[in-house]
């Protein structure tokens, strides 16, 4: 019977260690589960403060309401005076406001803010939260829609925590990652997770695409909010999730591009960016075979954009972009990263595969066109350039025309001259100051303007101030409305 028990006993040892064993074997574990949480905590604990919480207005009109339907225009500035002329009346709908929240990361003590574009994209209100409750309104610095990255910044009566940024060229698939942000309206949220895989482009969020992919915890309102490394580093800007519930899928841009890029709109106000002007696809295996490849290397030319440096260094549709500066490129990202890292103005030798035969080209790398990548949507938001010509109510973003006896029935005005506003320009200085279509010109600084003439030496006059103070006639109802000349 003893000698059952102590073979039994040894089996037990042998199987589950000896008593204790066994304890040291659980502390052991623990220890290492306490020093995993502490790691955490500590970024929790460090990145927190540096970690802000972003609130938006935007201002919707819903456009002009017709009370002839089978007569209504398609909202361009002819057609809405057509109708005038044609006698018709129309009522404009109340203004909505429309909210939103995102999350941004502090980059500079002086309160300069980094986030994404589509956070504070056409917004006219910004407010900033901090990590102690304080609420600061913030101006936008630069936006940047290619890469979906925008600078804003607070004025603050301190300086702000700025977090750290880390390489993210040295960022592995399968390291732990923390996001803190503003996710679903919850402030200074931590999730964690790992680099689920790096590199990743074609998925038709942004016209330039370079995504670390993470399954930490993402949602809407974590946008702009810092992915960050177990020392608490930035290692991405969260930007984009798969909305499939539990997918456990989420972007984010590349702390190396968004580094680059945050400093270039904090100094400049705007991003300098080479490009080619093609799209590409990877060279499949049914290519390779037909070219005898021994490798699937390189990025097949699709198109070219017109007037481009491609097309203007000879590059044409299927070509297979083989070698840039002797550097082999193993894929369409590749190519991508490579010219993003230049400067604009260099040329760059290109090893390209054209029917089979090896040839070389010199391509000169040009500035990046604002609309390069984007939809006719979004190149119509984008702030156009001020031009010579247009008269300074055109570079505040308005234009007018001369109000005639049959326009002011029309619209019910009682005025006998004067100008009325034939346009407005979406995101510009007069439609930030509240200018609308159909508004009637009253006085400008002042002065009564009968005539274009008159009106743009009497707006002239709000240069000095940076301002100008116009009367307006809205639907009979008068307003006074103030517009900058800096914005």
């Amino acid at each position: 019977m003893i000698r059952n028990t102590f073979v039994w006993f040894m089996i037990l040892v042998v199987f589950f260690g000896s008593p204790a064993s066994v304890s040291a074997a659980d502390d052991s574990g623990l220890q290492a589960a306490m020093s995993m949480q502490k790691a955490f905590v500590d970024v929790a604990r460090t990145l927190k403060p540096s970690v802000v919480n972003i609130r938006i207005e935007r201002t919707s009109s819903g456009g002009i309401s017709w009370l002839s339907p089978e007569d209504a225009p398609e909202g361009s500035a002819e057609e809405f005076f057509r109708q005038f002329f044609r006698g018709q009346k129309f009522q404009r709908p109340p203004e909505q406001k429309i909210e939103g929240a995102g999350s941004g990361v502090i980059i500079s003590s002086d309160g300069t803010i980094l986030t994404n574009n589509h956070v504070v994209k056409e917004a006219s209100k910004i407010v900033v939260k901090l990590h102690d409750q304080t609420e600061l309104p913030a101006e936008i610095v630069g936006q940047d829609p290619q890469t979906d990255l925008a600078v804003i910044k607070v004025k603050a009566d301190k300086e702000l925590p700025a977090a750290q940024f880390a390489n993210s060229d040295e960022v592995e698939v399968g390291q732990w990652c923390i996001a803190v942000g503003n996710p679903l309206g919850l402030e200074q949220t931590v999730t964690v997770g790992v680099v689920s895989a790096l590199g990743r482009s074609g998925i038709g969020a942004t016209a330039i695409e370079d995504f670390i992919q993470t399954d930490a915890s993402i949602n809407p309102g974590n946008s702009g909010g810092p992915l960050v490394d177990l020392k608490g580093r930035v290692i991405g800007i969260n930007t984009l999730i798969f909305t499939a519930p539990g997918s456990g899928i989420g972007f984010a841009i590349p702390s190396n591009m968004a580094s680059r890029i945050s400093q270039q709109i904090a100094s400049k106000g705007k991003v300098e960016r080479p490009y080619l002007g093609i799209t590409m696809q990877g060279v499949t295996e049914e290519l390779a075979k037909h070219y005898d490849l021994k490798d699937r290397d390189g990025a097949v030319v699709m198109q070219l954009s017109e007037d481009s440096p491609a097309s203007k260094g000879g590059l044409k549709p299927m070509d297979i972009i083989r070698k840039i500066d002797g550097k082999v490129m193993k894929t369409t990202n590749d190519v991508q990263k490579s010219i993003l890292s230049m400067e604009v103005g260099k040329s760059v030798d290109m090893e390209i595969l054209r029917n089979g035969k090896t040839a070389e080209l010199k391509i000169k790398l040009e500035q990046m066109p604002d609309s390069f990548g984007l939809s006719p949507r979004e190149i119509s938001k984008l702030p156009r350039p001020k031009q010579q010509g247009e008269g300074l109510a055109g570079q505040l973003g308005f234009k007018v025309q001369k109000l005639t006896p049959e326009m002011a029935r029309s619209m019910a005005v009682d005025a006998k001259s004067g100008l009325v506003v034939a346009g407005v320009r979406e995101t510009s200085a007069a439609e930030k100051g509240g200018l609308k279509a159909g508004d009637v010109i009253v006085q400008v600084n002042g002065q009564e303007v009968a005539d274009e003439e008159a009106f743009e030496k009497s707006l002239k006059e709000g240069e000095a101030k940076k301002s100008s103070v116009i009367l307006v006639n809205r639907s009979g109802t008068p307003m006074f409305l103030v517009i900058s000349h800096t914005d």
